[in-house]
């Protein structure tokens, strides 16, 4: 565990977070976190490398498989990927290798990806031999392991053994972000292209549901008022300014939050101060909680009495406000 991390609070992000690799962030481990980010909850060397070429390899449309130039374009991003997972995976903890050799493995079982005609594609073999070569090349580093007894009995040898550096939080939290970009871009453009739902008995591709949904007119003509609302909304920024909108929809949650106090006394919107007082006592008595002798009817009276008195409040306060404002507009009409 890094140095000065509390231990309570690796729990929590653990139980919070864990899944996602959030604790392992905390303690500076930022492979690990990638590693649980990208393989939810972290699993084998081969099955992520194995995993990581299948996502890299739907991720791109049919299209571009029957074609020889992109097929072979998407190969190289297919090997690439399984050699990623193999050296994250891998290089876990003390043990170090070169990203060339668990690539290179890869790259000779990348025919079975690309030269199997009508066959599926093949991602064990690659992953095989970018897992077998990366361990016939692993070495290990002396330096992970930071012991103070054994500094402390051989000063000369451990005067060539340097602590670890940890990166810096920012640092790693941005190396973090940007592998998790990459991974939900191809994971999510995966899903995109190959992902199936049921339509009345008959499979139907999510892509070209999503096709056929924005060449419709039901979305062209909800293009056209977005872009309409967005233009009405960009002229009454020129107009009256960023605070200008910000007290438009201030008006609005208080409009809506008056109407609903309105609801709650069941009276009209246009209703007059003496009615609202007049049926805000009827209805704090008639629901006052010390009417009601049973547990069960005492607490449904306690909830809706608070609410009577909460929408008495609303409705008070808001009288007083509009008068100010009224007020203030008499005594400076410019």
């Amino acid at each position: 565990m890094a140095d000065n991390k509390s231990l309570i609070l690796t729990y929590i992000f653990s139980l919070i977070g864990g899944l996602f690799g959030v604790h392992h962030l905390y303690l500076g481990r930022t492979q690990h976190a990638l590693v649980w980010f990208t393989t939810f909850g972290g699993f084998g060397q081969y099955l992520t490398s194995v995993f990581y070429g299948f996502i890299t390899y739907y991720a791109f449309p049919d299209t571009w498989h029957k074609q020889s130039l992109l097929s072979l374009f998407i190969g190289c991003c297919t090997v690439f990927a399984i050699a990623v997972g193999t050296q994250m995976m891998g290089t876990i903890g003390p043990r170090q290798c070169s990203f060339m050799w668990p690539l290179l493995g890869a790259l000779l079982g990348m025919p079975f990806i690309v030269w199997r005609s009508d066959l599926s594609p093949s991602f064990n073999i690659p992953a095989f031999l970018s897992s077998w070569i990366f361990e016939w090349k692993i070495e290990w580093n002396p330096t992970y392991f930071f012991d103070e007894s054994v500094m402390k009995s051989n000063e000369l040898q451990c005067s060539k053994l340097s602590k670890r550096k940890r990166r810096h939080f920012i640092k790693r939290c941005l190396i973090f972000g940007f592998g998790i970009i990459i991974f939900t871009s191809i994971f999510t453009t995966a899903l995109y292209q190959n992902l199936q739902v049921d339509i009345k008995g008959r499979r139907v591709r999510v892509k070209d549901v999503l096709i056929d949904f924005f060449k419709s007119q039901q979305f062209l003509l909800l293009y056209q008022q977005l872009l309409n609302v967005l233009r009405q909304l960009w002229s009454f920024y020129l107009k009256h300014g960023f605070k200008g909108i910000w007290t438009q929809i201030w008006m609005a949650l208080d409009s809506e939050s008056e109407r609903q106090a309105f609801e709650t006394l069941n009276i009209s919107y246009d209703a007059s101060q003496k009615t609202i007082e007049t049926q805000c006592r009827t209805l704090s008595r008639q629901w006052h909680p010390d009417k009601h002798r049973n547990p069960k009817d005492k607490a449904k009276a306690e909830a809706i009495f608070m609410n009577i008195q909460q929408a008495c409040d609303r409705l008070s306060n808001e009288r007083k406000r509009r008068q100010l404002i009224n007020t203030q507009k008499r005594e400076n009409p410019y």
